[in-house]
């Protein structure tokens, strides 16, 4: 699977256009004027070929027409690899290209003919493995300098869409300047063609465009037993034939690659959700749990609380008889001491249960006045102040206990170790005891029973020079007292 994409992904850069940079190369782009011919000189790069090279363009009624005249130009295929062909390329100020077409068998001197309805543009010829790319590589070999005629615009671009092709066709050598085709037995046209033709094998062009892969076998088979203009003809019909066929081949290619990746997406999405989804049902069901428990414990109290009640309303009416029932009524008064000392154990023995029960993210700890509830640095993100999934699950518990206690306040303390600025820290350790407001208040404790502030660094409760002692520092503290 990984081949094929990679290889579908280098193939696409070559008919499709990638978006690969591997070089830039400064032109002129040229408004050419209407009814005009203007004849515009060639360059040719440190690759080029020894070669006499002109353009001439006249633009008129909206299309401008480039007459290429080329003299002892030799064959692409001296760079070796699989580049076959010459490209000629139009390129806008904005940098967009256009394929105006190629020099598929250039022989010593020739004139080819191509247009565009570009008027502004700049022109670049390539060493190409086909005809049909749609972005030229960096094997530049010529480009369009500006012309002598008066009365035109130029434009100097930097052009940087030149690709590597390295990945696809391996090059022999950088430059064939001074280089000679020996004809040999095969001659340009059916070399060139069959370059062409294998470039369609190698990528299976068989399986995507049948039609088309079937005509340019048909085509190269023909080439070869063709001598003269029927050679050339059908060596040309054969590289039209297999850049049609990659290209479709491509293409399809492409899209079959954004529909599997399309497809991982959607399965990575669902699975998301269905983790989520479970972990939602699963904290919904520990919040009933624990409210279910809650609530039983809240009735234990009521009842107490009522026995409580009757047993003061009888200690009342027994008051009344102190004088002849002193020692009977100094009984009843332990006893009633007795129930209340109970009472009191058994809300220590709740509240020791519950924090118990917050979790490994959550201290918490009687004091004189109240209890105390700690977050530990695991409650955030490193440097955030939003909550993670198990902080919220800790809160979520805590918030239970407290609608059953509800005259308890409750101070929210920001604390940080002293790593950074105290400008920072007093912001983060701010922000981090107003989400853990916030989340209580969303959870149902009323905004006017919290109150939430931040110190900073100012506060450490182990030294900041130990790792142990700066994450003990990094802490959230809820500090519970009753209201009197």
């Amino acid at each position: 699977m990984a081949r094929r994409l990679f290889v579908m992904l280098i193939a696409a850069m070559l008919l499709t256009g990638g978006t690969v940079s591997a070089a830039e190369i400064g032109l002129s782009s040229v408004m050419y004027p209407d009814g005009k011919n203007v004849d515009v000189p060639l360059a040719g790069t440190q690759r080029a070929p020894a070669a006499q090279i002109s353009a001439r363009v006249r633009y008129k009624s909206g299309q401008s027409t480039i007459e290429v005249q080329y003299k002892d130009l030799p064959p692409a295929v001296l760079f070796g690899g699989d580049y076959v062909s010459y490209v000629v390329w139009a390129v806008s100020p904005a940098g967009r290209v256009e394929n105006i077409g190629g020099i598929a068998n250039a022989d010593d001197k020739g004139t080819a003919t191509y247009s565009t309805a570009k008027r502004d543009f700049a022109l670049m010829i390539t060493a190409e493995p086909i005809l049909t790319v749609r972005n030229p590589s960096d094997l530049v070999v010529f480009f369009s300098g500006t012309p002598a005629a008066k009365e035109i615009k130029v434009t100097a671009i930097t052009f940087d869409g030149l690709q590597t092709r390295e990945d696809l066709v391996t090059r022999e050598r950088e430059s064939i300047a001074g280089k000679t085709y020996e004809k040999g037995d095969t001659p340009l046209p059916l070399l060139q063609a069959e370059k062409a033709v294998e470039l369609m094998d190698r990528f299976g062009a068989k399986d995507y465009d049948a039609k088309t892969y079937a005509e340019a076998k048909e085509a190269i088979a023909m080439a070869r037993e063709a001598r003269g203009q029927k050679l050339r003809d059908a060596s040309n019909r054969a590289i039209v034939l297999s850049g049609e066929a990659l290209v479709e081949t491509f293409g399809r290619r492409q899209a079959e690659a954004e529909a599997e990746a399309e497809a991982a997406r959607a399965a990575e999405v669902e699975a998301e959700r269905v983790e989520l989804t479970s972990l939602a049902a699963g904290l919904e069901g520990d919040l009933e749990s624990t409210t279910a428990a809650l609530r039983a414990t809240e009735a234990q109290l009521q009842e107490t609380e009522a026995q409580l009640q009757e047993t003061e309303a009888q200690l009342q009416t027994t008051q009344a008889e102190l004088t002849s029932v002193r020692g009977n009524a100094t009984r009843e008064i332990s006893r009633s001491r007795a129930a209340a000392a109970g009472i009191a154990k058994q809300r220590n023995a709740l509240a020791s249960q519950l924090s118990e029960g917050l979790g490994q993210l959550a201290d918490a700890s009687r004091t004189e006045g109240g209890y105390i509830v700690s977050l530990s640095g695991g409650a955030f993100p490193s440097g955030n102040s939003a909550l993670t999934t198990d902080a919220k699950y800790v809160l979520a518990k805590l918030s239970g206990t407290l609608l059953v206690f509800p005259d308890m306040k409750l101070s929210i303390e920001g604390h940080t170790d002293s790593t950074g600025s105290d400008e920072v820290n007093l912001k983060l350790s701010e922000k981090r005891a107003e989400s853990v407001k916030t989340f209580l208040n969303e959870m149902g404790v009323a905004e006017n029973r919290i109150t939430a502030s931040g110190h900073g660094s100012a506060k450490p409760i182990a030294p900041n020079d130990t790792s142990e002692g700066r994450s003990k520092n990094r802490r959230v503290e809820i500090i519970m007292t009753e209201s009197r």
